[in-house]
């Protein structure tokens, strides 16, 4: 599966040494998780001791109103790897500043989805990487291309720009 995050990142930064406008693309996804959730106002209504004797009845007396407000978020899990102009760990700390930077990903795709300004704007709010105990080498070289190095989880909330 195809997943791509694109946006401009500052310039310079001391975690990684190329910035502007960036592509980065996970190596291997593990898995996506789509949660989509509205807050519901809920109303729980008393029944009086004669009331619960005179209905007959094991539901709750509950009244809601939808006032659609809900989030569409989306976490994926998978890998980042070393290339021949970044390593894993830069791409890492790319991730972060797309994070930081504010505002929504200039575009994210996912196979032949794409959360963009034209569609659904994807903002990042969460980077966690996990780097695994067993990886022997220097972690901001290269291990060589093609090699997967940092576990990433991405979570995306999706919006409109204000």
């Amino acid at each position: 599966m195809a997943i791509s995050v694109n946006m401009t990142i500052p310039t310079s930064s001391d975690f990684y040494t190329t910035g502007g406008n960036l592509s980065i693309t996970l190596a291997g996804v593990e898995n996506i998780i789509v949660h989509s959730k509205k807050d519901l106002i809920k109303i729980k209504k008393a029944k009086t001791e004669a009331r619960q004797d005179s209905e007959d009845s094991d539901q709750f007396d509950n009244a809601v109103v939808d006032l659609k407000r809900g989030t569409d978020e989306i976490v994926i899990k998978g890998w980042l790897e070393d290339n021949a102009t970044s390593t894993a760990w830069q791409k890492f700390w790319q991730l972060r500043a797309m994070c930081s930077r504010g505002g929504p990903l200039t575009n994210l795709t996912i196979d032949n989805l794409q959360f963009k300004s034209a569609t659904q704007e994807a903002f990042l709010e969460d980077v966690v990487g996990t780097i695994k105990s067993d990886d022997t080498g220097t972690i901001n070289s290269s291990a060589g291309a093609g090699t997967a190095r940092v576990e990433v989880v991405l979570s995306f909330f999706l919006g409109d720009e204000r």
